[in-house]
């Protein structure tokens, strides 16, 4: 029987474990909200609830992604909106992150896709949003150049959780006003989306 309890299991394996094909925050908002106002859980519960719904609420489908500053290696700076494609993929990464060379892989090696970014149609944002520069630099030359491959210089988007990311690679889909179509999107449903695209 579905007890609360392996209810509760269901909703974090499945829509808010990062590492589930099924992830979906929009969806565990929904659960955390309601969870935050149970009855059922204590005090403190409620809290942890409240506190995963606030977070699972920024950048939502549907909402203009929240905007930030980048560095490349040379210095020159730059803005997520300052980015002009009809679609951008926002890509963040880690320096020899096993998943991320994956889907790096995909984006440069999948002709549809690799035209698409060719043309300027889809932009890849690659950020970079941890501390070790120095080892950011030092792999930043393997990305592919027609990517804006960047840093966040000011250390905002893990530090202020503008963007709550809670695993890497995680991967967003903006529209060409920055709206955001697909948050933290398993890269297979990523990928089906632009090969699709007319």
């Amino acid at each position: 029987p579905f007890t609360e309890v392996k209810i509760v299991e269901i909703a974090q394996k499945y829509l808010y474990d990062p590492n589930s094909q099924y992830r979906n925050e929009d969806y565990y908002q929904a659960f955390a909200e309601s969870m935050s106002k149970s009855d059922l859980v204590d005090e403190t519960t409620r809290g942890t609830y409240a506190y995963e719904a606030q977070m699972c609420s920024r950048n939502a489908v549907g909402t203009f992604a929240e905007n930030f500053t980048f560095s490349d290696r040379k210095g020159k700076t730059g803005s997520l909106y300052g980015i002009k494609a009809e679609y951008t993929v926002l890509f963040f990464t880690n320096p020899g992150c096993k998943a991320c060379l994956e889907i790096i892989e995909f984006l440069k090696g999948h002709p549809k896709v690799a035209s698409l970014i060719e043309s300027g149609r889809v932009a890849v944002v690659n950020v970079y949003i941890d501390e070790d520069l120095t080892a950011w630099m030092e792999y930043e030359p393997t990305y592919p150049k027609t990517w804006t491959n960047v840093y966040d210089h000011n250390f905002i988007i893990r530090g202020n959780d503008l963007y709550f990311i809670r695993a890497i690679p995680s991967l967003y889909l903006l529209d060409s006003q920055k709206k955001v179509m697909m948050k933290d999107v398993p890269q297979d449903k990523l990928f089906a989306y632009l090969n699709n695209l007319q």
